[in-house]
C-alpha cells in the first residue's frame, strides 16, 4: 500500500516538474532582435480558402485553391467600422481571377512575388488606409478541369 502512494507522489512530481520545464523552454523560444519586430503592431488575419476559376480563349481551363493570409496593423484593424474578411476575400478572387499577367498554370517565382505586392495594394486601396503590410500565402495550388472531374469520381 505505501508503495502505491509513493509511486503516485513520484508520478505526480515528474508530472509537475515536466510540465514546468516545457512551459519555461516554450517561453523562452521567441526572442526579438533588441525587442523591436516589424510585427510586434500586427496580427494575421486568415480569411476562407478561395477556389478561382482560370479561363483562358472562352472555357475553364482549371482552377486556382488558395489559402491566403494577411499580416494587417492591429490598430488600424481596431479603427474599421466593419470586419475586413470579405474585402480580403474579394480582392484575392479579383487579383487572382484578372491574372494581372501571372499564368497561373505556370507560375514562376517571381510571379508569386508580384502576386503578394499587387493584393496588398489592391487591399489597401480598397480600405484607403495601409491596413495590410504583408501577403502570405499558405497554399496555393492549380487545378486543371481534368483533375478536379477526376476527383468527383
Amino acid at each position: 500500500m505505501i508503495k502505491l502512494i509513493a509511486v503516485g507522489i513520484w508520478a505526480c512530481l515528474v508530472t509537475a516538474v515536466t510540465s514546468m520545464a516545457s512551459v519555461s523552454w516554450q517561453s523562452s523560444g521567441a526572442a526579438t532582435v533588441n525587442g523591436n519586430s516589424p510585427f510586434d503592431d500586427s496580427t494575421i488575419v486568415k480569411p476562407r480558402l478561395v477556389s478561382v476559376p482560370i479561363i483562358k480563349e472562352g472555357k475553364v481551363q482549371g482552377y486556382v485553391v488558395a489559402r491566403i493570409a494577411y499580416m494587417v496593423d492591429e490598430a488600424v484593424l481596431a479603427q474599421l467600422s466593419f470586419k475586413p474578411d470579405l474585402i480580403l476575400v474579394d480582392e484575392a478572387i479579383s487579383t487572382i481571377y484578372m491574372g494581372n499577367g501571372i499564368d497561373f498554370r505556370k507560375l514562376e517565382p517571381q510571379d508569386l512575388a508580384s502576386f503578394k505586392k499587387a493584393l496588398a495594394k489592391n487591399v489597401n486601396s480598397r480600405v484607403g488606409t495601409e491596413l495590410v503590410s504583408e501577403v502570405l500565402i499558405e497554399e496555393l495550388d492549380y487545378l486543371t478541369k481534368e483533375e478536379v472531374r477526376a476527383r468527383k469520381k
